[in-house]
Order: C-alpha cells, then structure tokens, then sequence
C-alpha cells in the first residue's frame, strides 16, 4: 500500500492544463477528445485481458516497473507533442493525442489490476468492506494528493490555460515524478507475482468481485 500511495502521490497530475492546451493551442474539437475518451476505455479493457492472459502470474515488481517505463514513454510523447517535434516526422496532433490517451489508459490498467487483488487478498475475513474501502481511501488520497502537486508545480512554472511557455519543463518535472516510484520497488515483496500466492478458500466471493471489478 505504501508503494502504490507513492507511485500516484509523487507524480504531479497537470492533465488537466494538458487539456486546454490540446483545444486553445492545437485547437482539437471537442467530438475528437471525447472520441480519445471512448478508445481509452476500450483500452482499459484491452489492458484488463492482457493482464490477465499474461501478466497475471509475473513478478509484480516487473509489472509495476515496467508499467511507469510505459507511463513514462507517454510522457515523452506529451514532451514531444508540446515541443512540436513530431511535426518534422509528418505526425498529426490528433494521432500522438490519440494514441497518448489509449496506451495509458491500458498501462494503467497494469498498475491498477494487482491493487485490486492484493486489496482483497489482505482483508481478513469479516472487516472485508472496511479494510477495502480504506485501501481505495489511501488510494484515492494518493491521487488527490498527485493532482495537488501537479497544481502547485503549474503554478510555479506560471502555467495556465492562456500560458504554455514551461508546459515541456513542467512535462520533464512529470516524467522525472513518473520514474521516481521505481526506486521504491524495494517495498514489494520480491516473490510476489500478479496473482500473488495467498490465495484462501474463504475469499473466494470477494476474489471473484474483485477480478469482475473492471
């Protein structure tokens, strides 16, 4: 749990100035984001298969490492799409938009599969909804704490919706933020894969819930 509070807290959450930036700067319709939207959660549930056809029984430590590798990547892209170099390369804005919200939307979906599962795994029997909904606490405080830095850091930087001039330094702030829950990996049993290995009979309505969540 500590893990995950870092991996979602340390990371500064500018999406949202990333949003005026997509319609005030690269002046994209509203249809076309909402369009992105609807592709990120089929990507949500493409990322929910291959976690479970794939991943699933691999080291978490390699699944959560290489998921902010990925989250990371997509950063760059956001670097790239704001610094306009993609434009020498003949890429529209709307397919590195595009394919920035549908590959982190899955990527996601990797961190947050085995949260689900350890969460049920380590409520005891009887406090199951009390033990989880503090987890999803922790959880949700970790984000609301992410998107406090993130304005902070916008703020800093004299970001805004009419200001763009440091959105690629306050980006380069983000992908160092994306990287830095890597080094904490230590805090993640090292044996424990996706599935993990506590599995008990007495948990098994819950497991199922849990597994049907997304």
């Amino acid at each position: 749990m500590a893990w995950f509070f870092i991996s979602n807290s340390a990371v500064p959450n500018i999406s949202t100035v990333m949003f005026y930036y997509q319609t005030e700067v690269l002046h994209l319709e509203a249809s076309f984001l909402g369009t992105a939207r609807v592709i990120g959660w089929f990507s949500l549930m493409l990322g929910t298969y291959i976690y479970n056809r794939y991943l699933k029984h691999k080291k978490l430590r390699n699944i959560l490492m290489f998921a902010h590798l990925g989250l990371a990547i997509i950063t760059v892209l956001d670097i790239l799409l704001v610094s306009r170099l993609h434009i020498q390369y003949g890429i529209a804005d709307k397919y590195m938009v595009l394919w920035g919200s549908a590959l982190a939307d899955a990527i996601n979906q990797f961190k947050m599969m085995p949260f689900l599962i350890l969460s049920g795994q380590l409520c005891p029997p009887g406090i199951e909804g009390t033990l989880f909904a503090l987890f999803m606490s922790i959880n949700n405080l970790s984000s609301t704490l992410g998107s406090f830095l993130g304005a902070a850091l916008t703020s800093a930087l004299n970001i805004s919706s009419v200001q763009f001039d440091n959105l690629a330094l306050g980006l380069a702030v983000q992908l160092m933020g994306t990287l830095l829950p890597i080094g904490f990996l230590f805090l993640i049993p090292r044996d424990v894969t996706g599935l993990t290995s506590g599995y008990r009979p007495d948990h098994h309505f819950f497991w199922t819930g849990l597994v049907c969540i997304p």
